[in-house]
């Protein structure tokens, strides 16, 4: 066991060892872009997901080997990547999982730990499918985000209490926002309805007291916000 776990020698890189770490990190890359296919393969998948997950660990593989004991790589290296801004939103923070997952067995690949990345990819892998399978990463808590559209002259406190208490277990007024101009207000609720089928007769009922106004209802999760 203490065998697997041992360092591969990195201090005189060779094309050998550097093919090996690369191809090892390719191959536990895409063991972790399959598991993320598995365990999403009722859901929309993300082509773009999949691809940063199976791309991720590599670039990090050849971060690590390039960077090696130097300081001066590794600081170059850093300026060249602050260059780079992200604009995009993790909608699901699952995802994360999987991205970091990838990056972090790029870096111990990168440092010369194969055998620690491959067992680690293997038990956090069954762990993610196991899940899957016992529907842990499906279980839904059933909040809802609620936006309601009202207009700007009327008095909404207290106004669509009638319909939330038939509908709704829960409800917690988040945010008020005035919109088109200030003619127009927003209100977002966190709702969490009695029977999720009924969603068609609840916004019915909004709908009835808002003058037929936009109404949304969306799934969110107890630590996201609204938008």
């Amino acid at each position: 066991m203490n065998a697997i776990l041992t360092l591969l020698d990195l201090t005189t890189l060779t094309l050998g060892r550097a093919l090996a770490v690369l191809g090892t990190t390719v191959g536990l890359a895409l063991a972790i872009t399959l598991t993320y296919w598995f365990t999403h393969r009722r859901m929309a998948l993300k082509s773009s997901i999949m691809m940063t997950i199976l791309l991720m660990g590599p670039i990090a593989g050849i971060v690590v080997l390039v960077v090696g004991n130097s300081l001066a790589r590794a600081v170059s290296i850093g300026g060249g990547i602050a260059l780079i801004r992200y604009r995009y939103t993790m909608n699901d923070p699952r995802d994360l999982i999987y991205l970091f997952l990838s990056l972090a067995i790029g870096m111990a690949c990168g440092v010369g730990a194969i055998g620690y990345a491959a067992v680690a990819t293997l038990v956090v892998c069954l762990l993610l499918i196991l899940a899957n399978l016992l529907g842990f990463d499906r279980l839904r808590n059933r909040m809802l985000k609620l936006k309601v559209t009202v207009p700007e002259d009327i008095n909404y406190v207290g106004m669509f209490e009638s319909v939330l208490k038939e509908y709704c277990k829960t409800w917690t007024l988040e945010k008020v926002k005035t919109t088109e101009y200030g003619t127009l207000i927003d209100l977002h609720y966190h709702v969490r309805l009695k029977d999720m089928k009924q969603q068609k007769a609840f916004i019915d009922g909004i709908r009835c007291l808002n003058g037929n106004l936009a109404v949304v209802l969306s799934e969110t999760a107890d630590d996201r916000g609204l938008e």
